[in-house]
């Protein structure tokens, strides 16, 4: 619970002391390019987001009394080069899983050691990642799985004037503890209400106060072989931001309800808070 507030706090005072924009000074990328809460954006930037949601019904005790659950993230993205082309990922996660004792502890952490862009555009990204799970949550409290995990993704960005398309594939196979291998399809299209976009390119930083955003995902999870095979989800999820291009921050709220027969919750709630911090600026 210390290391989570001590890692939250030093993250959230560096990211106030930067002089953070849009995208990060000097990237190139459209300004209508959002990152909405599922789906990850696949051009590469310095970046650190904190990521909340709220479970209705995580947990189900004797009786069928269902539990609240509450888990957060912290995402930590760095760029190596100044083409924007080659970068790095680290994904911290910390939950709640509705115990009695509600424990509030680290669960699996993923890292992304290297993420590519094979497309790299003002408008257009194509990036390749490859993904490493591992097992540093408690499996016997219910903060992990218990499985290191080697995965392939691939995300896709096409922006044009004010409107952004999102695409993310994943491919995820289980290297050590019980066996699983997973497929993830994720689809966004967000609006952002840029002023002055006409026929061009929506600027990296607008030259406006706040900027809202619209978002609306589509989510699909495919468990290929494991326990849980059969038990595939697909979920649909709107949400709203507030981009406030002078200091960079990006506020998101969102609500995400299964579609699908087999759900794993009857909704949740998300909020995301963004900002960017030139994290190659103090490694190189």
């Amino acid at each position: 619970m210390k290391s989570a507030r001590f890692i939250f706090y030093i993250t959230f005072i560096l990211s106030i002391s930067s002089a953070a924009f849009g995208h990060e000074e000097g990237a190139p990328f459209s300004g209508a390019i959002s990152e909405p809460f599922i789906v990850h954006h696949a051009h590469i930037e310095d970046e650190q987001s904190f990521n909340f949601s709220f479970n209705d019904d995580f947990r189900k005790e004797e009786g069928g009394k269902e539990r609240f659950a509450f888990e957060s993230s912290l995402e930590l993205a760095t760029t190596w080069n100044d083409a924007f082309s080659f970068g790095s990922e680290i994904l911290i996660p910390f939950s709640d899983t509705g115990n009695v004792d509600n424990r509030y502890a680290l669960g699996d952490i993923e890292i992304w050691p290297i993420k590519y862009a094979f497309i790299n555009q003002r408008e257009r990204i194509l990036t390749g990642v490859l993904s490493i799970g591992l097992p540093t949550g408690d499996k016997t409290r219910g903060f992990g799985e218990g499985q290191t995990k080697l995965g392939a993704l691939l995300f896709f960005d096409q922006a044009w004037r004010n409107w952004f398309f999102g695409f993310n594939a994943e491919f995820e196979s289980v290297v050590s503890g019980p066996a699983e291998t997973e497929v993830e399809l994720a689809f966004a299209l967000t609006y952002s209400f840029i002023k002055g976009t006409g026929n061009g390119i929506a600027p990296s930083k607008p030259k406006q106060s706040i900027v809202p955003v619209h978002s609306l995902e589509l989510i699909s999870e495919n468990i290929l072989s494991g326990l849980e095979k059969e038990n595939d989800t697909l979920t649909i999820l709107a949400g709203v931001q507030l981009w406030f291009p002078s200091s960079g921050w990006r506020a998101a709220l969102g609500a995400e309800v299964p579609i699908s027969s087999h759900r794993n919750n009857d909704f949740r709630i998300h909020f995301k808070l963004q900002n960017h911090f030139d994290w190659g600026r103090w490694l190189k």
